[in-house]
């Protein structure tokens, strides 16, 4: 978490929250061999191609059949619940360094879908085969790749997700406290927009306020603060967040330098908040499929601080969706400003078309190259990720198994 005080009151959030990583170098991943495949890029899909390459509980992931040459996914930071990092008292990133190949010098982890593409249209050496991104490569990317590898990228969508407010939720865990938030119901692309311009900064700033309030609620809330939570820059779901805003307002939004930052995709930006008040009133920009993943009990609430202890399954303690909801938690598709907000974005694999047409097989006794084995075949057999087991891992991962290859090498 990173910290910044406000005019509502929300003080040092970071020293609440389990969001927060210390700066210290993350512990060394596998070194894939020459013949592995490896991804790196977004963190929120970083989940759902760990469940590819690996499984999940009783699926199946592709290394389960044990092939020579394996699928690795690095993870976006080190950290197995996504989280980013930041140097201790700073908003200042840190980046651990990587091996991407077994024997080679280390280096900067490609990080986030940005960091992910970027590294892929510099990557001569040859070490990154896959880069994650919910966004198809821009034109400068293209050209990057074509004059550093020789080959423009192709696009493959495996899935979608949805982008959506979260806020706070009665936990009944918490006995004798009611945190039902204050929001509405629905909150539109337009009051969204506007909380987060500061245009409106109370809920009785909502012109109809009360429509689709709390019942009740109305008179004893209408003059609290909205305590609109926001992103880091180097998060992957501000740039969904933002573009979105964006293509509402039909320009680029002017976000409340004020708003306080949070860790992404982490409940406890919420359930973290210092008082009652805080909670209630406490709005985030929150992807489903992370919401739906904390459900299964996927993720681990390792504690900050000193104390690093394995937890075994039997003691360990999961970090979950409790405390917190999702407004209009089912919609679906493009929105607009009268509509309750909600943005879909894609999970893609994004690779070298010259991996594509390359005429060399990947595995021992197949005719098929890696691409063809794992993302884009057309014309043959699915590719892993479109058969009955890889859609299976998609859906398990939270998100709704979409896959694409129109995009084709954009």
């Amino acid at each position: 978490m990173l910290t910044r005080r406000t005019s509502v009151g929300l003080a040092l959030v970071g020293a609440l929250a389990v969001g927060a990583l210390s700066a210290t170098p993350a512990d060394a991943d596998l070194g894939p061999q020459a013949g592995d495949v490896v991804s790196v890029g977004s963190d929120i899909q970083q989940n759902a191609f760990n469940f590819l390459a690996d499984g999940y509980h009783e699926l199946p992931g592709y290394n389960t059949a044990g092939n020579k040459w394996r699928f690795i996914n690095f993870d976006s930071s080190g950290d197995g619940n996504g989280r980013s990092s930041y140097l201790s008292g700073t908003d200042t990133v840190f980046n651990p360094t990587i091996t991407l190949r077994a024997g080679a010098d280390n280096v900067t982890r490609p990080s986030g879908g940005t960091g992910g593409l970027n590294s892929l249209t510099r990557d001569v050496p040859g070490w990154i085969d896959v880069a994650r991104s919910p966004n198809a490569p821009t034109g400068a990317q293209q050209t990057a790749a074509t004059n550093n590898l020789g080959s423009r990228l192709r696009t493959i969508q495996v899935g979608l997700d949805r982008d959506l407010i979260a806020t706070s939720a009665d936990d009944p865990a918490t006995v004798g406290v009611d945190e039902t938030s204050n929001a509405p119901d629905h909150l539109t692309g337009a009051q969204v927009l506007a909380i987060y311009e500061g245009t409106y900064k109370t809920w009785g700033d909502i012109p109809g306020w009360g429509t689709n309030a709390v019942p009740g609620s109305d008179a004893a809330v209408a003059g609290q603060s909205i305590v609109a939570l926001y992103l880091p820059a180097t998060a992957g779901m501000k740039n969904i967040f933002l573009n979105e805003l964006k293509r509402l307002k039909g320009s680029d939004p002017s976000i409340d330098p004020a708003l306080p930052i949070v860790q992404q995709n982490d409940p406890t930006v919420i359930t973290g908040l210092p008082t009652l008040a805080q909670r209630k009133n406490a709005i985030v920009p929150f992807p489903r499929g992370r919401f739906n993943l904390l459900g299964k009990g996927y993720y681990a609430n390792s504690p900050n601080g000193s104390i690093n202890n394995y937890s075994s399954t039997q003691d360990r303690v999961a970090l979950t969706a409790a405390g917190i909801q999702l407004l209009d938690e089912d919609s679906s598709g493009t929105k607009t400003l009268a509509d309750p907000f909600g943005v879909d974005f894609a999970y893609n694999a994004i690779f070298r078309d010259s991996d594509y047409t390359s005429d060399v097989p990947w595995q021992p006794g197949s005719t098929l190259n890696w691409v063809q084995a794992l993302f884009y075949n057309p014309g043959g057999p699915d590719p892993f990720v479109k058969t009955e087991a890889g859609q299976a891992l998609l859906a398990a991962a939270g998100i709704t198994p979409a896959y694409d290859a129109s995009k084709g090498t954009n």
